[in-house]
């Protein structure tokens, strides 16, 4: 490695981590030396995990292994857990598989840690099964499969968001919102549909929707209405406002002291910032642990660092469509700062998302910035829209995680 040659240090490997180290890589070249570190040597298509649940995937068939693929596209890997980074030293202490800390040194960082699941805020939380991780979906499929009815709760957990300091994103771009991200709970209710219609279970179960806010707020009034009308038509019920404190073996139960009977509980954990970053609130991070940076995803304290994906205190709600745009702007903004003339996108949030129900076979395609100020709102239900996310989840795996054509599948 030639002494010109820049350090580029991208922690995370999910959609972020690895859109930015791919692009990058095939702007610059030689002219960095880019290394990817991550707790997990696989990493997984995260859209792909409510399916595991069903018996559709299994999770071999969504997995990259990072440490034999990255190195092929000539981006270093290393295992290990991020434990402090020091912006002022340009260092990042990381803790190896063998249980050593070792401090890496970066000429620029990219931090794609994501949030952190904070299950520990719900009381018997061990008795509910987690949307976002692969071991709960494994243990919930197991469970399905000998569901004979019963009631069952799908929710989402508080989002923990900051507000100090701020990005440097127009207000509008970065709204308040009560829950991170509620796209994988309106895609297991429409799944679990699908499995129960076709166990014959459907007139024996009891599905119960509930959010901390009102329910799927970052979409338009118009299109609440009509995922309401399909809730009507499924029989199922929504309680909104219900902020998820306890799960017991046959209840939930909000801050309130509201219950709900559940024999499954199905939920995403409260979201809040990564434990590392939140150690740097008030410098590089925001009240909350999330990273506020400007529009070219450069960090509004350190010009050589760079947040993306839900790491990114711009990034409400948590989508993987956020991360792989503004992984895709950090790599060409950092590009240019490398010599490279790159052409720079704009950041432009709207909400692209496929729910899928496969045993049913069709998927309902949202696309919306009306909680940005915008005027496209669509919710489309159609076959061919489950046919889309096969298609993309088979374009991950075989890309290995590189989604260079991922905004034409959002949009099409």
């Amino acid at each position: 490695m030639s002494e010109l040659t820049e350090r580029v240090l991208v922690l995370g490997g999910r959609f972020g981590g690895l859109t930015v180290a791919y692009n990058l890589k095939r702007l610059v070249g030689d002219l960095a030396d880019i290394k990817l570190v991550d707790r997990n040597r696989v990493t997984h298509f995260r859209p792909g995990i409510p399916h595991i649940a069903l018996g559709i995937r299994d999770p071999h068939e969504i997995e990259v292994d990072l440490a034999r693929e990255l190195p092929r596209k000539g981006i270093s890997f290393e295992q290990a857990l991020v434990r402090e980074i020091e912006p002022s030293s340009n260092t990042v202490t990381i803790e190896k598989t063998d249980g050593s800390l070792v401090k890496e040194r970066y000429d620029y960082l990219v931090i794609a840690l994501g949030a952190h699941l904070a299950k520990e805020r719900i009381k018997g939380a061990e008795l509910g099964y987690s949307l976002c991780e692969v071991e709960d979906v494994t243990k919930l499929r197991e469970r399905l499969s000998s569901f004979n009815g019963g009631s069952i709760t799908i929710g989402s957990g508080v989002f923990y968001q900051g507000s100090n300091p701020k990005p440097k994103f127009p207000e509008n771009y970065v709204p308040r919102a009560d829950s991170a991200c509620e796209g994988p709970i309106f895609e297991m209710s429409l799944m679990l549909h699908g499995l129960f219609k076709t166990k014959g279970v459907l007139n024996k179960t009891k599905i119960t929707i509930y959010s901390p806010g009102e329910y799927l707020s970052d979409l338009s009034r118009k299109s609440r209405e009509a995922v309401k009308e399909i809730y009507s038509q499924f029989g199922y019920t929504l309680v909104e406002k219900f902020v998820l404190k306890e799960i017991t073996q046959n209840e939930v139960i909000s801050e309130d002291g509201r219950k709900i009977q559940s024999d499954i509980s199905i939920y995403k954990p409260p979201y809040e910032g990564h434990p590392v970053l939140k150690k740097l609130s008030g410098d590089l991070a925001d009240d909350a642990g999330f990273v506020p940076t400007d529009l070219n995803m450069v960090s509004v304290k350190y010009e050589n660092v760079y947040a993306v994906g839900d790491a990114n205190a711009g990034s409400v709600p948590k989508l993987g469509y956020y991360a792989v745009r503004m992984g895709e702007i950090a790599a060409q903004h950092l590009a240019n700062t490398l010599g490279v003339p790159t052409k720079i996108e704009k950041f432009q949030p709207t909400i692209f998302c496929v729910a899928d129900n496969p045993l049913e076979g069709y998927g309902v395609a949202v696309a919306d910035d009306t909680w940005y100020g915008g005027t496209l709102s669509k919710a489309e239900i159609s076959p061919a829209n489950h046919l889309k996310k096969e298609l993309f989840t088979k374009y991950y795996v075989w890309t290995k995680g590189d989604m260079v054509l991922e905004r034409y599948f959002a949009s099409w």
